[in-house]
């Protein structure tokens, strides 16, 4: 395999965490004042990530359209309701209020030097495996895919 196809992702990573971490909102007690709704300047981080990718993705869906564009017009595919979406939004929803963080800002403190999240992590992993177990056991839907 061809590591070099894969350092733009690490460069897109890596920015994404050095902003996160300038901003904050890998803290836990800045999520858990957002949450309390004691501090607004997270909703504001969400929403300027929100209106700065809106635009983006319409640029790239118009720039799409020409002959000859290098861009692929984007397809979102239909997602359907299953059985599990409500209890894993449910545990995501719990794991995230007690850690303070969900997958991406926990790697970027554990780049920060926040040792402790490596016990998130760790987390993450193991409910990914239990989830595995679990489909295997009780549910009967396609664990590849929500379409």
């Amino acid at each position: 395999m061809r590591t070099g196809k894969h350092l733009p992702y690490l460069a897109w990573g890596l920015g994404f965490g050095f902003i996160i971490a300038r901003a904050g909102a890998v803290r836990f007690d800045f999520i858990r004042d957002m949450f309390l709704l004691k501090e607004f300047r997270m909703y504001g981080i969400i929403g300027s990530a929100i209106a700065t990718a809106l635009p983006l993705f319409w640029w790239i869906q118009q720039r799409a359209k020409l002959k000859g564009s290098p861009f692929k017009k984007l397809a979102w595919p239909r997602r359907r309701w299953t059985p599990g979406t409500l209890p894993g939004a449910l545990v995501f929803g719990v794991g995230w209020a007690l850690t303070g963080t969900c997958p991406g800002p926990a790697v970027v403190q554990i780049g920060l030097g926040h040792w402790v999240a490596l016990a998130t992590v760790a987390g993450i992993f193991l409910g990914n495996l239990a989830y595995e177990g679990a489909h295997r056991r009780w549910f009967h839907w396609r664990p590849d895919s929500c379409a």
